[in-house]
């Protein structure tokens, strides 16, 4: 009797800090002031980050904030998405980046890539090639390298899909800033030695 071998696909577990955004407005073109949140979405699975409750960040809300996702072998990318919260627990996208995994994959797991895409507007309202700003995030490959204790978790608002939600934890790429305006507020700039580029319709 012959027996079929079925192969599982082989996941990537990856560490995307969201750090920040830049000049990202609301549908009627105000800025993105208090509620914004952003969330990591890949084929099998999406995570958030809390609620940037500044409300005077005029379109600059920062996050600092590292979440954690598993990408599937064959997927060409991962979307970003820049959300504001509402009153009465709903929420809208305003803006979103595609990040293409070649971007990311160069170099050994563990190494910190530090890289700026430009925001589009959200599909659902017809707007996705407008632009609409810039988010900066870091991403590392945590295939291969040792597992950080899951500490100090933080709540964050539910996922704007059904994909299953991966744990978000603080790590190592939290607190670093790749875009210039962050660092005129004071905020830390990118770790030496990261990548830095600005790949996305800039």
């Amino acid at each position: 009797m012959s027996h079929k071998v079925v192969a599982t696909m082989p996941l990537m577990t990856l560490e995307v800090t969201i750090v920040s955004g830049e000049d990202v407005r609301v549908p009627s073109g105000r800025p993105l002031c208090h509620g914004a949140y952003a969330v990591v979405h890949t084929p099998s699975s999406s995570a958030p980050t809390r609620v940037d409750q500044d409300p005077d960040c005029h379109g600059y809300p920062h996050w600092g904030e590292a979440v954690r996702v598993a990408l599937p072998a064959g997927a060409r990318w991962l979307d970003v998405e820049i959300c504001r919260a509402h009153a009465g627990g709903k929420s809208e996208t305003v803006a979103a980046a595609r990040v293409p995994v070649e971007d990311f994959t160069v170099g050994p797991p563990g190494h910190l890539h530090c890289l700026s895409y430009r925001l589009f507007g959200s599909a659902e309202r017809g707007m996705m090639r407008r632009r609409n700003g810039i988010v900066n995030i870091t991403v590392k490959r945590l295939d291969g390298v040792a597992p950080l204790p899951a500490e100090g978790k933080a709540v964050f608002p539910p996922a704007a899909t059904g994909k299953a939600v991966v744990d978000a934890a603080g790590a190592s790429g939290s607190g670093s800033c790749c875009g210039a305006a962050a660092v005129e507020q004071g905020k830390p700039a990118a770790p030496a030695g990261a990548v830095m580029g600005y790949p996305v319709g800039c």
